[in-house]
């Protein structure tokens, strides 16, 4: 994708989103999110992030700390797309997870990017159980209220979650043990960790959490699911990197 061209059309469609505005999101992303992301969903993120900052610029100092949240139905795909942006902070991606599964969704596939102003943009592919796309506007009604408790409250979201697990996890025959890989870059505080297990319910509420309670900061996050194999690769940076 030539950038130039993309922030072109981009301050055409993006209404309310000044020039300005446009050429930061471009200047403080990595390549990789424009190689992976359609401009469809780039226009959609310059919108959410103005909307965050005009809400951080009315609001106190909790509602700061507010997501803003979109979603999108891909029919032809059987799933559901769940945008948020927010600020970025330790455990993000567990909470964002486990709101999920509160909700009762099983993820699919996850990519999360994180601005170098530390604006998180992450995105979840999901779907009702055996149903599709998202069509149960009280799922979407939960997951808004339970990522809000989350970040906002700090609330623990295990209890709600095992709930949940009762309901969904499968036979416990069917759960190999996972493949833990990790890769280490030479002089580098990065690390790239590859977990490949059998999907269950609540994986990346599971992952997620273990790597924020040893102190990584997950920089990025390529989440995979198909025939019940969850093929998850997380780029980890050490504490104090």
């Amino acid at each position: 994708m030539n950038r130039l061209i993309s922030q072109q059309m981009l301050s055409q469609s993006v209404s309310g989103v000044s020039a300005e505005e446009i050429a930061a999101h471009f200047n403080l992303l990595p390549e990789r999110y424009f190689a992976q992301t359609d401009e469809t969903d780039i226009a959609l993120h310059l919108a959410m992030v103005n909307r965050l900052l005009q809400n951080i610029s009315t609001a106190d100092s909790l509602g700061s700390l507010r997501p803003v949240i979109e979603w999108r139905d891909l029919p032809e795909r059987g799933c559901s797309v769940v945008h948020i942006v927010t600020w970025d902070r330790a455990g993000l991606f567990f909470k964002l997870a486990g709101a999920l599964s509160v909700a009762g969704l099983n993820i699919l596939s996850a990519r999360i990017t994180t601005r170098n102003d530390h604006i998180a943009l992450d995105s979840f592919e999901v779907a009702e159980p055996g149903h599709g796309i998202v069509q149960d506007e009280t799922a979407r009604q939960v997951f808004a209220r339970t990522v809000e408790a989350a970040l906002v409250a700090n609330m623990d979201l295990s209890p709600a979650i095992a709930t949940q697990t009762g309901r969904f996890a499968p036979p416990a025959a069917n759960l190999s043990t996972p493949v833990v890989e990790v890769y280490v870059e030479i002089d580098s505080p990065r690390a790239i960790v590859e977990v490949h297990a059998a999907d269950r319910f609540g994986l990346l509420y599971r992952v997620g959490r273990v790597i924020a309670e040893h102190g990584f900061s997950l920089t990025a996050a390529r989440v995979h699911t198909e025939r019940g194999l969850a093929i998850d690769s997380f780029h980890l940076e050490a504490p104090g990197a």
